[in-house]
């Protein structure tokens, strides 16, 4: 920290005396008429601010003088890819079958293992906009992946004939949609935005987006506890302090097709949304109520009345400039998940932390806790299972400085699972893995 504070005084030292030799050179004898005697000199100008860098494809368009019409009607095309490989020290081989929907599996994206494999390929284009009080806009976001991820996060109704009702055939790679929807603001207030469409991850801290997650590997909240995507219309609205623009209140209410469902439903009645959240200094909350009746599982059986009921808190805090703390906590309640079963009941909880050690490297951390009611999430066990797991990651950017390679991140971790019963690759307790992904948003 001194040496760096170290440099920070020598360049502001060195603009200091560059600025002042440069004002003596202007306003000095060799041209008196800038500057009178008794008269201060013109202020200096301030320098404008740097532009924000471009995406890589962006750039590229921009290179090839193409990217002014996308640039004036305020559409970004941009994308992610990723690789991974894993490598699990309890049970080396694949499981057969290799994949299920819902998954009979607790690491995610699945059984695969000892190989080399593509997550996921996206490209998004989006117009986003701002709410304001001052005048109408709308907007778009529409993202297509290809992956092994799509698999399992395929939504009911879109491109998901090969594993709908739990199937194994298809690809290993398929092709999804993930997000698709339009906003709108309207000039209420400060600005209302209504959204209408497909939406992914509104629940929880992890996202399909790799690039907005920590770790390789993901929670148990983020496999089993929480929908993946919800398709429907989406209210907002976002209040600022008038005397701390860095504090903020947001509410969100909406009314969804449920968990994993878009144009296809298990049932013909709608989910309840709503969220509340709050940022002030360094500390952010957020609370999530998702109510609405499902099927057995995301895709299971018809039920119009057997209500699921989740509840979701996430607060994260700042620490310093150097250290990140998250906590995301949540309980969920079904009134009927399997038809030999009644109420259950699952619930979690998960700690992140995130310490930046320069702009190469950050580490990374998770412990979880998940409980299981009669299995209703996982698809496994029958009975309650209790589930732990512990994961410790580096996330590496080699390149912080390139204007090409600068969002290319390389990610191992080592994560260590276990349970209550034997149930981990179907007789196991515990699960030691070595994962590591490659992802470069462009």
């Amino acid at each position: 920290m001194k040496f760096r504070k170290g440099l920070v005084g020598v360049a502001a030292a060195m603009l200091v005396l560059g600025g002042a030799a440069q004002a003596q050179e202007i306003g000095g004898p060799e041209n008196p008429e800038l500057t009178q005697p008794g008269e201060a000199p013109p202020p200096a100008e301030t320098p404008a601010a740097a532009p924000p860098q471009r995406a890589a494809i962006m750039n590229l368009l921009d290179r090839a003088n193409v990217a002014g019409p996308l640039d004036r009607a305020g559409l970004n095309l941009y994308g992610y890819a990723e690789v991974g490989y894993l490598y699990d020290f309890t049970a080396p081989s694949n499981l057969t079958p290799p994949k299920t929907a819902p998954g009979d599996f607790i690491f995610f994206p699945g059984p695969y293992k000892n190989e080399l494999f593509i997550d996921q390929v996206n490209l998004t284009l989006e117009r986003a906009i701002n709410p304001n009080g001052d005048n109408f806009d709308f907007g778009f976001k529409i993202a297509g992946s290809f992956g092994r991820d799509a698999f399992f996060t395929h939504s009911n109704g879109v491109l998901d004939q090969d594993n709908k009702a739990g199937g194994v055939s298809g690809n290993d790679e398929q092709f999804d949609i993930p997000e698709a929807y339009f906003t709108v603001n309207l000039p209420v207030g400060s600005g209302l935005l209504i959204e209408a469409g497909k939406f992914a991850d509104l629940l929880g801290v992890e996202k399909i987006n790799p690039t907005g997650n920590a770790l390789y590997s993901h929670s148990y909240q983020f496999s089993y506890a929480l929908p993946f995507t919800q398709t429907g219309v989406l209210a907002k609205y976002k209040l600022t302090s008038e005397t701390n623009p860095d504090e903020w209140t947001t509410f969100m209410a909406g009314i969804t097709r449920g968990w994993n469902q878009t144009l296809y439903d298990d049932n013909g009645v709608p989910d309840g949304l709503l969220q509340f959240s709050h940022h002030a200094g360094s500390i952010t909350w957020t609370a999530d109520l998702l109510f609405g009746p499902e099927g057995y599982l995301p895709y299971g059986p018809s039920d119009n009345h057997d209500m699921w009921v989740t509840a979701d808190a996430i607060v994260s805090w700042q620490v310093s400039d150097e250290l990140n703390l998250t906590f995301d906590g949540l309980v969920g309640n079904s009134a009927r998940p399997t038809p030999l079963t009644g109420a259950t009941t699952w619930a979690g909880i998960a700690g992140y932390a995130d310490y930046v050690l320069g702009k190469h490297v950050t580490l990374n951390g998770r412990l979880e806790y998940y409980h299981d009611g009669h299995g209703v999430t996982t698809g496994i066990g029958g009975t309650d299972l209790n589930y732990y797991e512990a994961t410790a990651g580096v996330s590496i950017t080699p390149l912080p400085d390139n204007q090409w390679l600068r969002t290319l991140v390389l990610r191992p971790e080592v994560r260590l699972d276990w349970a209550d019963q034997g149930v981990i690759d179907g007789s196991r307790f515990s699960q030691l893995t070595a994962a590591v992904d490659l992802y470069w948003k462009f």
